[in-house]
């Protein structure tokens, strides 16, 4: 079936300087040519559109008009941009109207290359269409997401390494490695008697593991490595009810973004907002509080509050410094140690100026920042330790590819089958049938990374996840 065209609109909508409509695919040229007026226009004559394709050269800008001859109506003053194939981002005919930037006027100018016989474009189709045509593999076609999505400095530099072909670099040299091993073992199953006497099941499980094993764990841990960069860094506002989680976050957010009562179990839920911090990616987390026998509403809370406190970065455990540390917080204390934990000392007016008294257990185990957030002091300088810690886990892209989650489960599973083939290679040898099994099965998971070997139904999802224009 030939390609269809498709256009859609290609910046956020709302007012702007500019916006964009994106049109790829075989018509691209002829439809734009029946609406475009080169040079200034008259309103009082009839539009003359250029009408002839071969009116554009490639990688030009042209000035003009955007009008409908029919309704002898000039829509807009515009710029437009072609890009003829192969040379464009799909590898087809592809041009750009640049337009003002309104959504009627973007609205309007769609609708009449859809009047064409151009359709509106899928979520993403541009991207996979650049993927079915081959300029870029499924890794490349996720960057463009994360570059997207970035949130702070080294998240772009992660995408855009990852969109310049590191990491498929990367799973292909692995994946060549598994088709050497599988050369050997497959002529071992069709010419047994001419080769099997020269293979050495030993080396070959040692081999494995360190070609092909050892960078695919390598690859697994770095996406652990860029999984906060990718996400932004997250603090959970945890400890026991009413000792001023709701109002720390507050304060630190600069809005009332939590209802702060008298009451404990106010907070039923988790409440997410964004730390101002000079461009870091810093989500701050208020939670349910924290303690034993709540009612069943409240343990819903507090069940999602530790689900949330797993997921954390960094944990800021609220104290009320008026009031002696209780077993509940000690305890709670120990589930969270091995993580980053700030002891937020709150209520500090409260307690006239001493210094909290912390068990042996919580004393010098984490650092312990006294607040009071109803006057508001000591926040600026909780806020500092929190962007100095954010700044330390988000200020450089770790040196090797990263993986999104896709990959790592992909990743983990063509791990197993490794570990498969080395098992069956060390049981005295094993069934060369099986080893080919395992490692043709991890040859094939690590192509679906690249979308060598990816179904229809794994694509659609991925692209889906798009934006209309891209």
């Amino acid at each position: 079936m030939a390609p269809t065209t498709i256009a859609a609109i290609a910046t956020p909508a709302g007012s702007g300087g500019v916006g964009i409509i994106k049109i790829s695919g075989p018509e691209a040229l002829q439809r734009v040519a029946e609406i475009f007026c080169p040079g200034p226009v008259d309103k009082r004559k009839k539009p003359v559109p250029v009408n002839d394709p071969c009116f554009f050269s490639s990688w030009k800008i042209y000035y003009g008009h955007i009008a409908d001859p029919d309704q002898c109506r000039v829509y807009d003053e515009v710029i437009v941009a072609v890009m003829p194939a192969p040379k464009s981002y799909t590898r087809e005919d592809v041009v750009e109207i640049q337009a003002h930037g309104g959504d009627v006027i973007l609205e309007s100018i769609l609708s009449l290359l859809l009047h064409k016989g151009i359709r509106v474009a899928q979520p993403g189709e541009f991207t996979r269409r650049a993927f079915e045509n081959g300029r870029i593999d499924l890794v490349q076609a996720e960057a463009v997401i994360d570059l997207i999505n970035a949130r702070c400095e080294a998240a772009v530099d992660i995408a855009f390494d990852q969109a310049a072909g590191d990491l498929s670099a990367a799973i292909e040299t692995i994946r060549s490695r598994i088709t050497g091993i599988l050369a050997t073992i497959e002529a071992v199953v069709d010419f047994p008697d001419a080769v099997e006497s020269d293979v050495d099941a030993t080396v070959l499980s040692t081999d494995i593991a360190h070609d092909i094993l050892g960078p695919v764990a390598a690859l697994v841990a770095a996406y652990e490595e860029g999984k906060t960069l990718r996400e932004g860094f997250r603090v959970v506002i945890a400890g026991a009810p009413n000792v001023g989680k709701s109002s720390i976050m507050n304060r630190l957010a600069g809005s009332d973004r939590a209802i702060v009562t008298e009451h404990p179990g106010t907070t039923r839920d988790y409440l997410e907002t964004r730390l101002p911090s000079g461009g870091i990616p810093i989500t701050l987390v208020d939670t349910a509080g924290l303690r034993i026998d709540p009612d069943p509403v409240e343990e819903i809370g507090i069940e999602k509050a530790r689900r949330r406190i797993q997921e954390s970065d960094m944990v800021l455990h609220v104290l009320d410094a008026s009031a002696p540390v209780s077993h509940d917080d000690q305890t709670f204390f120990e589930e969270i140690r091995n993580k980053t934990v700030f002891i937020v000392a709150n209520k500090m007016d409260l307690a006239h100026g001493a210094a909290p008294v912390l068990p042996e257990k919580m004393g010098g185990a984490a650092p312990v920042i006294e607040t009071s957030a109803k006057y508001n002091t000591g926040m600026e300088l909780l806020k500092s330790r929190i962007v100095e810690t954010a700044k330390s886990h988000l200020s450089s892209a770790p040196e090797r590819p990263v993986p999104n989650f896709r990959h790592k489960a992909l990743l983990l599973e063509a791990q197993d089958a490794l570990e498969q083939a080395m098992a069956n290679l060390d049981q005295g040898g094993g069934s060369p049938e099986l080893v080919s099994i395992d490692l043709r099965q991890a040859h094939d998971r690590l192509g679906e990374i690249t979308g060598s070997t990816a179904t229809p139904d794994v694509l659609d999802d991925i692209f889906s996840r798009y934006c209309i224009g891209k």
